[in-house]
This record gives structure tokens, sequence and C-alpha cells, in this order.
């Protein structure tokens, strides 16, 4: 059990979707302004890299919660918990949405094009969230 109290496995995994998802929104707004298709493709595989990793941030998440800070629940913890949930319930239909409709993103957007870059938006907007209440753990 020593083990896991030396390691600070948190950091070494959030970065990941906090960087992802925003890289994702970015790429896929280039795609809007200037049609090259190279940067709805990199939207694409940002957003499900992301995706992926959410999962182990938030197991890693957890478990630093536990081990350094005893579980004490506070409202911090509050909304980084359910900010990892929602994040995990934003990314994965994005993903989903774009891997089974894979024209999802063609210009001019129709009706789940709009959606697709609204639930790109939408995890930026969270992982912003998580990202000051973690730095407010952090920092404090």
């Amino acid at each position: 059990m020593k083990i896991l109290e030396t390691i600070y496995y948190h950091p070494k995994f959030v970065h990941f979707p906090l960087a992802l998802f925003p890289v994702s929104f970015a790429s896929f707004l280039l795609y809007l302004a200037t049609g090259a298709r190279d940067f709805e493709v990199g939207a694409y595989l940002s957003a499900a890299f992301g995706a992926v990793l959410t999962p182990a941030s938030t197991v890693t998440g957890f478990i630093d919660w536990k081990i350094r800070y005893k579980g004490y629940m506070t409202s911090v913890f509050r909304i980084k918990i359910v900010g990892a949930f929602v994040l995990i319930g934003l990314s994965v239909p994005a993903v989903l949405l774009r891997t089974f409709v894979p024209d999802v993103g063609i210009l001019p957007l129709a009706g789940p094009g709009w959606i697709y870059g609204t639930l790109l938006f939408a995890c930026v907007v969270i992982c912003v969230v998580l990202g000051h209440y973690g730095g407010k753990l952090v920092f404090h």
C-alpha cells in the first residue's frame, strides 16, 4: 500500500483530456474555417483519445482523493467527480456519433454536425471547469 501513497497518479493522466478536448474543438473550428478535411479528422482523433483517457484520469483522481484527502467530501471534490462523469457522458457520444456517421462534419453542417460540434465545445467547457477546480486544490 506504500507505493500507492508515494506516486501521484492523477497528475500523470489528467493533462491528456484537459489538452485533447480543446485541441479537438480548435481543430474542428479550423476545419469549419478552411474546409480542410484533415482538421476534421484531427478533431475526431483528438476527441477519441481524450474519451479513452478520461476514465483513466477519473479513476486516478478517485484514488488520489481517497489516499491524499482521505475521501473527505467537499464542494470542490463533488464538482470534480460530477464533472468527470459529465465529461465522459459528453465525449463518448461525440466520438460514437463521428464513428458511426463519418460524414457528420461534412460542410455545410447539418443537424448532426452541429450536435457533434456542440458536444466538442461542451467537453472544452467541462475541461475548463475541472481544471479550475483542480487548480484550487493544487494552489490553495
